[in-house]
């Protein structure tokens, strides 16, 4: 199972950091989702939802879920990472 290394950082603290399976972000042009080998990509935050599936333990479920609010900022997507860096962040 591929993965991707999760950053989420606001200007006071590091919010999360770990191994998920796919993120959704809300980009400016609609949200955004992105899984292991995405194509280098930057864009802009607006005031949403991030959604993350972890690759750690499952429910039964399914993929443990983590959602975040955030109010904006940006997020930088690579192969193997995404990093965001949010103007505020609170896990819901």
């Amino acid at each position: 199972m591929k993965t991707l290394q999760l950053d989420l950082v606001t200007p006071r603290e590091r919010v999360y950091r770990g191994v998920v399976r796919s993120v959704a972000v809300p980009a400016w042009k609609g949200e955004m989702g992105v899984l292991p080998g995405h194509a280098p990509y930057l864009s802009l935050l607006v005031p949403g939802r991030v959604t993350a599936r972890t690759a750690a333990r499952q429910t039964e479920h399914g993929p443990r879920v983590l959602t975040f609010n955030i109010t904006g900022g940006c997020v930088e997507v690579l192969p193997d990472r995404v990093t965001i860096l949010a103007d505020s962040a609170t896990q819901v």
